[in-house]
């Protein structure tokens, strides 16, 4: 009889023994299952992005002459993309002015400019740097070819039958794009590297 206790006895205590070793084994599991999660760093969707001031509008400018340049950058909300002194390249003319675009009001700078052959070029300065949309159409699509480096920055490059278009998003600043006509496609490495990125004084 007390044989018999005791054996009854040694099982309760080996099956108690069981229950609290897998309980302490699931609340371990969990532990380490929340401490990973509180630990696990922002996907990039998640993380915070750079936000822009909205814009609030101005009037629209045109200029003729490259003299002055400076009204048209002083009218933009962000550093203004052209050609540096010495680049060879011919000032045509510039305009600057509002539209509209699917998260609100944006503002395109474009400058016109032409080789001393009197090929044209065309420069693009656009806020804020998500309004993808004011770049436009044109039946553009992705080139074969990797885009030149653009003030910096590692461009794309797309392609439509008439031209070539390279641009870069700058977060906090705009979106640049540079727009040649094919002909000068492989020109292009060499025409990007004399162009820079300059604010009003």
């Amino acid at each position: 009889m007390k044989k018999s206790n005791w054996w009854r006895d040694q099982k309760i205590w080996k099956w108690a023994g069981k229950a609290l070793g897998a309980a302490l084994s699931v609340a371990v599991l969990v532990g380490l299952y929340f401490t990973l999660v509180i630990a696990q760093p922002q996907s990039a969707a998640e993380a915070p992005q750079p936000t822009q001031a909205p814009w609030p509008g101005a009037p629209a400018q045109r200029v003729s002459l490259e003299g002055e340049l400076r009204t048209l950058v002083q009218s933009f909300p962000a550093p203004v993309m052209s050609f540096m002194s010495g680049s060879g390249m011919v000032f045509v003319s510039g305009e600057a002015e509002d539209a509209a675009y699917e998260e609100g009001q944006g503002r395109i700078l474009t400058l016109y400019w032409q080789t001393q052959q009197g090929t044209p070029l065309m420069l693009q300065s656009i806020y804020p740097a998500d309004a993808l949309t004011l770049l436009g159409e044109g039946d553009y699509h992705f080139s074969d070819h990797a885009g030149p480096a653009l003030c910096g920055q590692n461009s794309v490059r797309m392609e439509n039958a008439d031209t070539v278009r390279v641009h870069i998003q700058l977060a906090g600043n705009g979106i640049y794009a540079v727009t040649i006509p094919q002909e000068l496609s492989r020109d292009l490495s060499d025409i990007v590297r004399s162009i820079q990125l300059f604010t009003a004084e």
